[in-house]
């Protein structure tokens, strides 16, 4: 990764909010951030804590409270319109009707604070477009009315005339919030890359946690109450820091996959032995029905994978209890069947147990 020492981007007892009849609301205050050169910022924390309102803040479309921004070393209040444009790049999650306007039209607006007076661009703004569109794959839809996008295809046309403005800083407010997964990680990984390779500053908020836990080179955690706390994913996954601004009564983190899992009140009922990606899914199958995937405590039924046969087996006092193809087939028994009560009420199960004898005869 590429990567100066000089800061980019520099609150400095930065205070933010909005005012209505007259009176100030603050909604974050005693900001003091950096960002360098070459770094993607993924900028995360709960609805409400002033995340877009702090990229506005940084693109002069509102006025900080207190404090100052500097970019590039230089106060924000000191550049003007143009100045600005040259240096900054920013784009919103608001929907944008833009008619009778192609989508490489749209994108080579973002060439425009290089144009003469008569906003004619030239061979090299050309090529910025192109690129733009190249790097978002956008090919196809180049010569489409934009108007006739759907908003995912829309915000990433947005995006490219972003990057075909080609400043040294770009904002981002929920850039991929119309896109399916794939796409998001596609575009983060764009991003990281242009961050890396054009050493340009780039800060994203986002409500995709796990996806910036995985792509950002740096946060920015906006709680909701507390301090601001800023560093790479894994020291505010370690220091506890995600965990508390975000879990609740219904989720909570886990610290070994990075995910955030339902708090359920589980029943221990079947013990779970190996570490196969079968049995992995089989846990979280589990777990989501409430039953703990226990694999330390000796419960009356044991669970493992069989990769030869390719059947997942549950044993009961080391005897094959039951053999199944699939995990669908599994929770279907469990959720026909009282568990707990196996002795009793053993019908579904002794069915599959003859299946699986039979199977083992031919």
């Amino acid at each position: 990764m590429i990567s100066s020492d000089k800061n980019i981007l520099e609150t400095k007892d930065l205070s933010i909010g909005y005012t209505k009849k007259n009176k100030q609301i603050e909604i974050q205050s005693s900001l003091n951030l950096q960002l360098k050169k070459g770094e993607l910022c993924c900028l995360i924390g709960p609805n409400g804590v002033g995340k877009s309102t702090l990229l506005r803040s940084f693109s002069a479309e509102l006025n900080s409270l207190s404090g100052d921004i500097l970019l590039d070393g230089t106060s924000i209040k000191n550049y003007d319109s143009q100045q600005l444009s040259k240096n900054l790049s920013i784009v919103l999650t608001e929907s944008v009707y833009i008619p009778n306007m192609t989508v490489k039209e749209l994108i080579a607006m973002g060439r425009f604070p290089y144009t003469n007076f008569w906003g004619k661009i030239n061979n090299k703004d050309r090529e910025k477009v192109d690129e733009a569109i190249n790097l978002l794959s956008l090919q196809s839809l180049a010569n489409r009315n934009f108007i006739e996008l759907s908003d995912g295809e829309k915000q990433k046309v947005l995006i490219a005339k972003a990057l075909a403005q080609d400043t040294p800083l770009i904002l981002l407010d929920e850039p991929t919030a119309f896109l399916d997964f794939p796409s998001k990680m596609a575009i983060l990984a764009e991003l990281r890359k242009i961050a890396h390779q054009k050493n340009v500053g780039i800060i994203l908020s986002t409500h995709d946690l796990e996806l910036a836990l995985k792509m950002a080179d740096l946060i920015w955690l906006l709680p909701e109450k507390n301090k601001v706390q800023t560093g790479i994913p894994e020291d505010l996954v370690l220091k506890g820091a995600i965990s508390k601004a975000f879990s609740n009564d219904i989720l909570s983190f886990d610290l070994k996959t990075a995910h955030f899992i339902q708090n359920i009140k589980s029943v221990d009922v079947l013990n779970i032995e190996g570490n196969s990606i079968e049995i992995e899914w089989l846990k979280r199958a589990l777990i989501r029905k409430g039953i703990s995937a226990n694999t330390k405590q000796s419960m009356p039924l044991k669970a493992y994978y069989d990769s030869k046969r390719r059947e997942f087996i549950i044993e009961k006092e080391n005897e094959i209890f039951a053999a199944f193809t699939s995990i669908d087939k599994i929770l279907t028994v469990i959720e026909n069947t009282k568990f707990n009560n196996y002795e009793k009420d053993t019908s579904l199960f002794i069915n599959y147990r003859n299946n699986y004898d039979n199977r083992l005869q031919h």
